[in-house]
């Protein structure tokens, strides 16, 4: 089972960096970027008693403000669905790197700097999930570097069920801090949509 997850989790950040390599992002006046795009990668996991069936999709477009110091590379959408069971689980992920001229601090570790606010409920539900007990941190995120966060996860205590094929709107916000002891809060809110099959 740990050797499936891990092989799993190898595929996820392979196809997540492939994908993340094929985004352009260019400034719009008043302080916001977007940018659109599709793309879906599906593989297909068999295991003795069950096959998982992954489908990551890039958003069809999104935005995201203020510019900086945080600048939104890419945002995708993973599915993941359970052959047995015929449902299928939504995780969302943003690649994003630091543009300014110092350091800011973001959630790692057990936890997400990443949060999501998805209002098509005809097509996704938010249901409660199981709640781990996990070590999260705030590491610095240098000038420079970039860094993938998703949600939800398992510290979220939430799972995002997809009910139905179609097209989900999505609000999310990237939260980070100016300082290690979570001091100077700033935001980033990204608007994004998807099509989920």
């Amino acid at each position: 089972m740990v050797r499936e997850q891990w092989a799993l989790a190898t595929i996820v950040v392979v196809v997540f960096a492939s994908l993340a390599t094929a985004f352009f992002v260019a400034p719009l006046p008043g302080g916001s970027t977007t940018t659109s795009t599709t793309s879906t990668t599906t593989t297909t996991t068999t295991s003795s008693t069950a096959s998982t069936t992954i489908s990551t999709t890039t958003a069809s477009s999104f935005s995201f403000s203020p510019p900086e110091p945080l600048q939104v590379i890419s945002v995708g959408a993973q599915t993941l669905r359970d052959s047995t069971s015929g449902k299928g689980y939504l995780t969302l992920s943003v690649l994003f790197k630091n543009v300014g001229t110092s350091a800011v601090y973001v959630t790692k570790g057990c936890g997400s700097s990443l949060s999501a606010n998805v209002t098509s409920t005809s097509v996704i539900s938010e249901i409660s999930g199981p709640r781990c007990l996990c070590a999260e941190y705030i590491s610095p995120l240098n000038p420079g570097d970039s860094l993938s966060a998703l949600t939800p996860g398992c510290w979220s205590g939430v799972t995002y069920e997809v009910v139905h094929p179609g097209t989900i709107f999505v609000e999310m916000t990237l939260t980070y801090y100016g300082g290690q002891n979570f001091q100077n809060q700033g935001v980033t809110t990204i608007q994004a949509s998807f099509t989920l099959e």
